[in-house]
C-alpha cells in the first residue's frame, strides 16, 4: 500500500510476484496514511490505515480496513479509539488474535495503544 500526499490524495494498492520488477497498481478511491497490511490465514488481507473525514488532515482516525486485492477496494471494518495525531499502526496474528499497536492524542496527549481484536469468518 501507498500513501499520496500529490494532487491525487487517493492511495494506491501494488500487485506484484517475485523477482518484483514488474508492478500493477489499484487506485483505493480513498485518501489513506500511515498504511500497514497484513495476510491472514485465511487469505484475506487486512490492512491498518489512517482515515480522514476531510480532505484536510484533520479530522483523522486509524481503522482497521478489508483490502481486496483483485479490485482494490478498501472496506473499513473497525475504527480504533483514535483521533487528533494518530496512525503508524503495527499488526500481529498470533494465536487466531490480531495484535494492532499505534499511537494517537484524542486523549489529549499522544500515547501508544495496544489492543486485541478478534477477527470473524
Amino acid at each position: 500500500m501507498l500513501r499520496r500526499d500529490s494532487e491525487n490524495k487517493s492511495g494506491l494498492l501494488g500487485i506484484s510476484i517475485p523477482p518484483f520488477t514488474s508492478w500493477s497498481w489499484k487506485d483505493l478511491g480513498v485518501r489513506i496514511g500511515g498504511p500497514d497490511m497484513i495476510l491472514l490465514p485465511d487469505g484475506r488481507f487486512l490492512a491498518a490505515v489512517r482515515l480522514y473525514k476531510t480532505d484536510n488532515w484533520h479530522p483523522a482516525r486509524t481503522s482497521l480496513c478489508w483490502i481486496n486485492p483483485a479490485t482494490g477496494k478498501l472496506s473499513e471494518l473497525l475504527t480504533l479509539p483514535s483521533g487528533g495525531d494518530t496512525s503508524y499502526a503495527g499488526m500481529v496474528w498470533h494465536d487466531d488474535v490480531l495484535w494492532v499497536s499505534y499511537y494517537s492524542s484524542h486523549e489529549q496527549k499522544t500515547s501508544i495503544y495496544l489492543t486485541k481484536v478478534k477477527i470473524g469468518k
